[in-house]
């Protein structure tokens, strides 16, 4: 495993240097059918991605948010977010991450994750039972059981998995908990493993979007489900995600169902 995080860890290094030769006020983008934008950072990251880990391990599976590489029977899959935060991006607002986790296809659940923010030089990673990272720096979640004097990170509502955030943004707001709302997800739902933040809540379905959080959020004493409470696989689709630190979990659990669309 330790052989997987450094090379998880170089290759952010490397997507790395790709965004920043992009990043400006000029970025180039075009729009996808999705009406979401892409940029050649986006397409030369995911594209780095395959020849890497074709290179180094070619029986593993690839999914990335602009192409995968599916294998028969592999054991492992990567899953890539090669710029969470094309929004921002975009527009030249420093406001994205590199995010990578190793999935085991057996489970569905990752066993390393890195998040790569290359604006402030902050890398985030986590293996199984190893503790998570930034940097050098071990972290640990907020020890925090209150939503007064807090921040917390969301999306937009999601029709597409039956939520919406107007319920979460209200009764939040009502217990004077700050609720943030990022172009990316994972800059801001990284900030619960950072112990910043004491949740985030994502009203999507990719698990390009969350893979990576959910072991590193997990590893720094967090946890991490779908929007019912349960447990979701990361090398496909599900039902969103709730990133907790833990001790407010089921409260924000409970706030998350006020807003199913019935």
């Amino acid at each position: 495993m330790e052989q997987y995080l450094e090379f998880a860890k170089k290759l952010a290094t490397e997507a790395e240097a790709i965004a920043l030769k992009y990043f400006s006020f000029e970025v180039q983008s075009v729009w996808k059918e999705d009406n979401t934008p892409l940029t050649k950072a986006d397409t030369e990251i995911n594209d780095l991605v395959i020849k890497r880990i074709n290179e180094s391990f070619p029986r593993h599976s690839i999914y990335g948010e602009e192409k995968s590489d599916i294998k028969k029977d592999s054991k492992y899959i990567w899953v890539c977010d090669p710029i969470d935060g094309t929004m921002a991006f975009s527009c030249g607002m420093p406001i994205f991450v590199f995010s990578i986790a190793l999935v085991d296809q057996a489970t569905g659940l990752p066993v390393l994750g890195v998040i790569n923010d290359p604006i402030m030089k902050n890398m985030y990673w986590a293996e199984k039972g190893g503790g998570a990272y930034r940097n050098s720096q071990k972290i640990q979640v907020l020890d925090d059981d209150k939503l007064k004097n807090t921040y917390l990170s969301t999306g937009a509502s999601g029709r597409d998995v039956g939520f919406s955030n107007l319920p979460l943004i209200g009764i939040l707001s009502k217990e004077k908990c700050k609720v943030m709302k990022f172009p990316s997800f994972i800059y801001g739902g990284i900030q619960v493993a950072n112990g910043k933040y004491i949740g985030g809540i994502f009203y999507g379905k990719f698990g390009h979007d969350v893979a990576a959080l959910k072991i590193i959020t997990e590893e720094a004493g967090g946890k991490v489900t779908d929007l019912n409470g349960d447990e979701r696989r990361y090398d496909q689709d599900g039902l969103g995600c709730i990133v907790s630190n833990g001790f407010l979990h089921k409260e924000l659990l409970e706030i998350v169902q006020s807003g199913k669309i019935t």
